[in-house]
């Protein structure tokens, strides 16, 4: 029997509410002992996994989905209504894809674009096995969607970064991203946001969150967007996390006036 908090491993529930009993009771009577995480009614921590949970009966019936913390809490902190218009601009695998299409329901829409086509399979296949009608994908590149504008209601972007707030998983993080190498992250992270900002509706929410420490790529990015928009956007929330529980990761939630 695998101890698994040090591993940090989280998992949410695919179901519909009143589903959430049945399935919590189809793990425990598999010998998996969980708690709830603070954050959402939808998710859980694993405490005890017999085997693996990818191999679990809720599993195979798509009921449970494995995702770290710092994955959640995007899709949460955007937290777009039942029925919303939802864009996630770099969505494979699709964990925030996942998330965001259970928080709009099925009167909702949520558009997952992949830019990368070798990952839009993987994203396709996720939602798939999720049950997820409402999410549906494209490939497009993300600084040049061919959308209208101002036709979203909110906005995901969890754009390509350099990975610095994963490096207890990826320690060669750092050793890679360092000075020259990072210039074309950082102005495709600007571009991305820049198109971002066109697609978002006046009075809707836009989400920038990275798996990154480094201010390059988190503060000073808003802080472009806000000059160059002049106070087309609020920052409703912006913070840093790190700690035990998650990998280190940077989330700012802006509102188009």
């Amino acid at each position: 029997m695998t101890d698994t908090p040090s591993l940090r491993r989280s998992f949410r529930l695919v179901c519909n509410p009143g589903q959430i009993p049945s399935v919590e009771a189809l793990l425990s009577a598999q010998g998996f002992v969980f708690e709830p995480e603070p954050f959402s009614p939808l998710a859980r921590r694993l405490l005890q996994e017999p085997f693996p949970l990818g191999r679990s009966l809720a599993a195979f019936w798509g009921y449970v989905y494995i995702q770290d913390r710092s994955s959640m809490l995007p899709p949460l902190a955007l937290a777009p209504g039942e029925g919303a218009r939802v864009l996630d601009m770099c969505a494979s695998p699709g964990s925030k894809t996942g998330l965001l299409a259970q928080l709009v329901g099925r009167e909702g829409l949520v558009l997952g674009n992949e830019p990368a086509r070798p990952r839009l399979a993987n994203l396709r296949r996720n939602l798939a096995a999720l049950n997820l009608l409402q999410a549906v994908t494209c490939s497009w590149p993300g600084e040049s969607l061919p959308l209208p504008d101002a036709s979203w209601d909110a906005v995901l972007l969890d754009p390509p970064c350099s990975g610095w707030g994963t490096t207890d998983k990826n320690p060669q993080a750092i050793k890679r991203w360092q000075g020259d190498r990072l210039k074309p992250m950082l102005d495709l992270q600007r571009k991305l946001l820049t198109e971002a900002s066109r697609l978002l509706r006046p009075g809707g929410k836009l989400v920038y969150s990275t798996c990154t420490l480094l201010p390059a790529e988190n503060e000073r990015v808003v802080q472009r967007l806000l000059d160059e928009t002049n106070g087309a956007f609020n920052i409703v929330e912006q913070r840093v996390y790190t700690g035990e529980d998650t990998d280190g990761f940077f989330v700012s939630v802006l509102k188009k006036r």
